[in-house]
This record gives structure tokens, C-alpha cells and sequence, in this order.
């Protein structure tokens, strides 16, 4: 089974697709998407069918963006990674990340590098539960 999450700049939320291990798709969810009524039937037109599919659904939607759920990140991992343990509390971390999106936990996890090393000398990390509510990844 493949997992992927749309986005796009034109709706909130997200779309989840469930491809078995043939490449077919077997479920999508649209359930935590704000998708108006011409954004609907265009998905369901559009709709990639299979994994091949989804180069060609990516082709008529600029600004749609699949993103493959490959992993189940946990906390202990991110909290391991983000490494700020002295001045965060793990606490309100923990709470922030149960409400992220299952997408948006492997985004934070994935993105951590990037802004550290985007992170002018002397400069220290954020928090983990602001870098977290911030949502700095989708900057």
C-alpha cells in the first residue's frame, strides 16, 4: 500500500489516496479538504486512477502538489531530531504534533535540517512546539 496526501494553494486542507500494491487506487478521501463544488468535479474527472496517473493529474494542476506518506514518524523521533530538549517542553510539543496531520508530521520531520541550516550564526532554534504551530515547513 502507497499513501499520498494533494495539496494545493487553491484549497485547504487534504486529499489522501490509497494505491494497493499494484499501483491501482483503492480509496481516496476527500473528507479533510475545503474543496468547492467545480474543485469536486474536477477531481473526480481527473482523478489518477493509478500511480501513473498521478504525473498526468499533476500536468492539468499547477499547483497541485501529491506527496507521498512514506513513513510513520513519531514523536520520539521528531523530538530526537529537533534536538532542543533544555529549553522546550516536551509536553506542549507532544500536543502540537498529535494535531498535525499525519502529512504535516512527515513535512516537520523532513523540513528540521533545512532550518537549522537556514538559521543565521549565533541564532538559536525556535522552540520545538513553536517551530511546530508555526508550521514553518510550508514556508
Amino acid at each position: 500500500m502507497k499513501h499520498y496526501s494533494l495539496t494545493s494553494t487553491t484549497f485547504t486542507g487534504e486529499v489522501t489516496f490509497v494505491f494497493n500494491d499494484d499501483g491501482l487506487l483503492q480509496s481516496f478521501d476527500q473528507s479533510g479538504a475545503g474543496l468547492s463544488e467545480a474543485q469536486q468535479v474536477f477531481l473526480l474527472r481527473q482523478l489518477p486512477r493509478d500511480l501513473p496517473d498521478i504525473e498526468k493529474f499533476l500536468k492539468t494542476s499547477p499547483t497541485a502538489v501529491f506527496t507521498e506518506i512514506k513513513q510513520n514518524i513519531t514523536f520520539e523521533m521528531f523530538w530526537d531530531k529537533y534536538n532542543e530538549k533544555i529549553r522546550s517542553s516536551k509536553k506542549r510539543t507532544q500536543r502540537a504534533w498529535q494535531r498535525l496531520k499525519a502529512t504535516d508530521q512527515v513535512r516537520a520531520y523532513n523540513f528540521i535540517l533545512k532550518y537549522e541550516s537556514s538559521l543565521y550564526p549565533g541564532t538559536q532554534k525556535k522552540y520545538a512546539e513553536t517551530y511546530l504551530n508555526a508550521e514553518l515547513w510550508n514556508n
